[in-house]
């Protein structure tokens, strides 16, 4: 969470992301907590954003000015307790993560492949370039593009993250992920789609870090990749989050 410390009045006093927790208040990588007002969920729930039904979430808010400042006892990090008055709130899709036996066991218990996507490492009109990237040790979020027929038919796309238990490239260092891409009953590619998604790593992190002592210095997402989004290639593109480490004390 990213503390706006200008001297100015400013829209905000925090800005960053957090997940939603039984839907009525925030929580950030460190365990501090953010209870908005009612009204302000309110005003962010007319506008689209629906609290109960998300996981990952980018919020903006202003400190409600009787916030008290209680600190945990104990610990390298000393979590705190906020009231806040949202300002903006955006939902990132949020997904579980399929975990799969075998390489040969994903064509026969993974969600089908019968698309590719554009790229996950997309380019904005403004030329900055989004990649991949770890929440914590809890989420990976991916920038996915692919094409689409149009803006209607976005629920017929599936996007599936795959983890296979065996993977036999998996080191003390790296681990590896799967994306799939199920267009459903959609047959054209006029309409080009990109979406942040999130799916839940943090068990698979713990896992990996019980078994080699340490997280992962490098994920690598294995994806089918096709820049005119119509054709499934027999080869998988590499994406990779380089130097990885998250050490919180409370991790």
């Amino acid at each position: 969470m990213k503390v706006n410390d200008d001297a100015g009045e400013s829209m905000y006093d925090g800005i960053g992301y957090v997940r939603t927790v039984m839907g009525s208040y925030f929580v950030d990588l460190y365990g501090n907590t953010y209870h908005p007002t009612m009204a302000s969920v309110t005003e962010m729930e007319a506008q689209g954003f629906k609290m109960s039904g998300t996981d990952l979430a980018q919020i903006a808010f202003k400190n409600v000015e009787d916030t008290p400042a209680t600190k945990a006892e104990g610990g390298t990090f000393t979590p705190q307790d906020y009231r806040i008055k949202l300002v903006s709130a955006i939902a990132v899709d949020s997904y579980s993560t399929k975990h799969v036996s075998s390489v040969e066991n994903m064509e026969a218990e993974a969600m089908p492949e019968t698309a590719p996507i554009v790229t996950l490492e997309s380019t904005d009109n403004y030329g900055q370039t989004y990649k991949p990237w770890m929440y914590g040790a809890e989420m990976l979020v991916l920038p996915i593009s692919w094409k689409m027929n149009k803006e209607e038919m976005l629920k017929q796309h599936t996007m599936e993250l795959v983890y296979i238990e065996d993977e036999s490239n998996e080191s003390s260092t790296e681990l590896v992920f799967y994306l799939r891409h199920n267009k459903g009953t959609d047959t054209k590619t006029d309409f080009f789609a990109v979406r942040n998604k999130a799916y839940d790593v943090k068990k698979i992190m713990s896992d990996f870090k019980e078994k080699h002592g340490s997280y992962p210095t490098t994920i690598r997402i294995k994806a089918k990749i096709d820049m005119d989004g119509a054709k499934l290639p027999e080869k998988y593109t590499d994406y990779t989050i380089e130097n990885f480490k998250w050490n919180p004390s409370n991790q």
